[in-house]
C-alpha cells in the first residue's frame, strides 16, 4: 500500500513539472510596476516639478522571462538628467524604454504613463513663514484667546527657482482639537506635499494654542476723541464718554483698563451727518470682542 502511495505522488509531482514546463513556455502579458528615477542631475539644478515614483511597464514574453522580471530586484526606469540646466523636456516611450532595465529578455510592449514631463531650473534657497494647518474647536464656555504661536515660526526651503517662486509660506500637516478648555502645546509635522523636490531645513514646528474660559467685562468712561480734525473746529460730544463692553479670555482681561481702548467720531463724517447724532468707532486689543458700547451714538455740536 505505501508503495503504491509512492508511485502516485511521483506521479502527481510528475504532472506537475510537465505542465509548469509547457505554461512556462507559453506567450504572456504583464503589467509590472517599477521605480522611476531621476538621477545626475547638474549641481544647482533642480526638479521644477514632481515626477512619479513609480510607471507601469507592460512586457510579453515567455513564462520564464516575465518570473525573471518579476523576481529581479533591478528593475527599474532611470533618466539621465545630467544634460538638462534648465526648462522642459517631454520623456516618450521610446525614452523611458532606453532607460529601462527589466532584468531579463522580455519584450516591453507600452508604459503607463506613456509619457513623463522633466522640469528643471536653478536652485535656490528661502525663508518662508510656517502657517499652522489647525482646527480648533474649544469646549462651550470656552475661546480661544489671539493667534497661534509657532516655534520656529518659518523655515527655509531649497528647491527650483520656478517653484519656490510661488511659495510665500509652508503649512504644517492638519491637526484638529475637540472640546478643549486648556491651552495647547503640540509638535506639528510640516507638509510633505512637495517631498523629492523642495526640501526644508526643519521637520516639526512646535505650536501652542491659550484657549481661556469666557467672560465679558464693562469697561466704563472710556474718552470719545474726535478724528482729523484738523482746523481745531470746536466739537462738543453728547456723552464726551462712552462704557465698552467685551467677551474674551478672563486671563487676557485681567490687566486691561479703559485705557487700553480708543473710541473715535470721525470730523468728516461728522460735518456731512446729515443728523446730530454719530456711532463712535471702537477701537480694542485684538483678542476681545467688542459685544455692545453704551450709548451706541453720540450726539454733536459743531461750534462756529
Amino acid at each position: 500500500m505505501e508503495k503504491k502511495t509512492h508511485v502516485i505522488v511521483a506521479s502527481v509531482i510528475l504532472s506537475v513539472l510537465v505542465w509548469l514546463s509547457v505554461s512556462m513556455n507559453n506567450q504572456y502579458s504583464v503589467a509590472v510596476r517599477v521605480p522611476f528615477r531621476v538621477s545626475d542631475l547638474s549641481d544647482g539644478i533642480s526638479l521644477a516639478r514632481k515626477v512619479p515614483r513609480y510607471i507601469v511597464v507592460k512586457i510579453r514574453g515567455t513564462g520564464w522571462q516575465l518570473a525573471s522580471s518579476y523576481l529581479s530586484t533591478t528593475a527599474s526606469v532611470n533618466f539621465d538628467a545630467s544634460s538638462l540646466t534648465r526648462g522642459s523636456l517631454l520623456l516618450t516611450s521610446r525614452d523611458l524604454g532606453y532607460s529601462l532595465d527589466v532584468g531579463s529578455s522580455a519584450e516591453v510592449i507600452g508604459f503607463q504613463p506613456d509619457t513623463i514631463l522633466i522640469s528643471v531650473d536653478s536652485t535656490i534657497s528661502k525663508k518662508v513663514p510656517v502657517i499652522p494647518s489647525l482646527d480648533v474647536t474649544p469646549r462651550e464656555g470656552f475661546t480661544i484667546v489671539g493667534s497661534p504661536s509657532v516655534d520656529p515660526d518659518s523655515v527655509t526651503v531649497t528647491g527650483a527657482r520656478r517653484l519656490l517662486n510661488r511659495i510665500v509660506a509652508w503649512q504644517t500637516r492638519p491637526r484638529k482639537f475637540n472640546r478643549v478648555i486648556n491651552q495647547i502645546n503640540a509638535t506639528l509635522a510640516l507638509s510633505d506635499t512637495l517631498s523629492g523636490i523642495v526640501s526644508v531645513d526643519a521637520r516639526d514646528v512646535k505650536v501652542r494654542v491659550d484657549v481661556e474660559q469666557v467672560a465679558d467685562n464693562t469697561y466704563k468712561d472710556v474718552p470719545v476723541t474726535v478724528a482729523n480734525n484738523f482746523d481745531s473746529t470746536r466739537i462738543l460730544l453728547l456723552p464726551p464718554a462712552v462704557d465698552i463692553i467685551v467677551r474674551g479670555g478672563i486671563n487676557e482681561m485681567a490687566d486691561l483698563t479703559s485705557d487700553s481702548f480708543k473710541v473715535t467720531v470721525d470730523y468728516q463724517q461728522l460735518i456731512h451727518s446729515p443728523s446730530s447724532y454719530i456711532a463712535p468707532t471702537i477701537e480694542s486689543p485684538e483678542e476681545l470682542t467688542v459685544i455692545g458700547v453704551k450709548p451706541d451714538s453720540i450726539e454733536f455740536i459743531i461750534r462756529k
